[in-house]
């Protein structure tokens, strides 16, 4: 006798049923198995004798392996695309670097800077800081240092070599030749100051001797002020001219590639970067130190912190 569709179903849920291995998938399979063909006989039989196996279970479909790894891959995917589309974009590999020089933070300040009205921070420059103390800031200065104006000097003109006179040439004599005038070679103009009787400024200023490794105060001819500092060393040198304090703060917290130096007191910018600063990370005052700032004693430096006004002129010469 030939049987259903339904009826076939219905035998099929029932072995599953039998074979099942907890009683949740069972209960699944017998309830499938009642939807196809309830009045079956082995249906019936089935749905009687799990009643009295599993009173009180309930049924759930049996577990797909390969539904819940294939719905745990789309999930992965999923984070993966969003990772991509949304996170962090690295540096690309080929772009060229910022600046030719190792780049130089300048973080968490204390205190409030002193500044003129219509001025900023200044930024660091291309020159680096000291390797054991101050590195250069990074905000942008509006104010502009006042550069040396250079003197010119005269070039030297060429001075002709008279001849040496001859006796007069006999019938065989050959003729002499006069030797060629020789140039003496021009002086090449620097943009350094050059010091001049009596002084430059009427009031206040600051006079910083990169040979001498001093650093004197004057109010105008008279020095107010004397010491001995440790300015930038050979391959990084302090700047050569005259400038302008335009920036003071009390403190400042400075970090480099190789060195982190947490409050740096009694800080004066006076060009970029460049700054007159009290120093405790050593001692040896009269010596190239820095990376171009001007290390002072942290005594001297906030005596001169407290005399020294923004804009208050800044030469330095070698």
């Amino acid at each position: 006798m030939s049987r259903g569709p339904r009826e076939g179903n219905a035998l099929r849920a029932v072995r599953r049923a039998l074979q099942a291995s907890s009683p949740a998938e069972a209960l699944w399979w017998t309830a499938q198995a009642y939807r196809a063909a309830p009045t079956h006989p082995a249906v019936r039989a089935l749905v009687r004798r799990m009643q009295r196996r599993y009173p009180n279970a309930r049924g759930r479909p049996p577990l797909r392996w390969h539904r819940l790894v294939l719905a745990s891959y789309a999930l992965l995917s999923a984070i993966a695309l969003v990772l991509i589309l949304y996170g962090p974009q690295p540096d690309h590999p080929l772009e060229p670097p910022a600046a030719a020089h190792p780049p130089v933070e300048m973080v968490a300040e204390a205190g409030t800077p002193e500044k003129r009205p219509g001025e900023t921070l200044a930024s660091e420059g291309a020159t680096p800081s000291p390797a054991s103390e101050s590195p250069t800031p990074s905000p942008t200065p509006t104010a502009t240092p006042v550069p040396p104006t250079p003197t010119a000097r005269p070039s030297p003109t060429a001075t002709p070599i008279p001849p040496t006179p001859t006796a007069s040439p006999s019938p065989t004599a050959s003729p002499t030749r006069r030797p060629a005038p020789m140039a003496t070679p021009r002086p090449r103009l620097t943009a350094s100051p050059t010091p001049m009787p009596g002084p430059p400024f009427p009031g206040r200023w600051i006079l910083v001797d990169l040979s001498d490794q001093e650093l004197i105060a004057y109010e105008g001819e008279a020095p107010i002020l004397r010491t001995k500092v440790s300015t930038g060393r050979r391959h990084t040198p302090t700047v050569v001219g005259t400038f302008h304090i335009y920036l003071k703060l009390r403190s400042r917290t400075m970090r480099g590639p190789d060195y982190y130096l947490p409050n740096v007191p009694y800080v004066m910018y006076f060009y970029k970067g460049y700054a007159l600063h009290g120093t405790y990370w050593h001692n040896n005052f009269g010596q190239p130190m820095s990376r171009g700032c001007v290390n002072l004693p942290t005594p001297i430096a906030a005596q001169l912190y407290q005399w020294a006004d923004i804009g208050t002129p800044v030469v330095v010469q070698p």
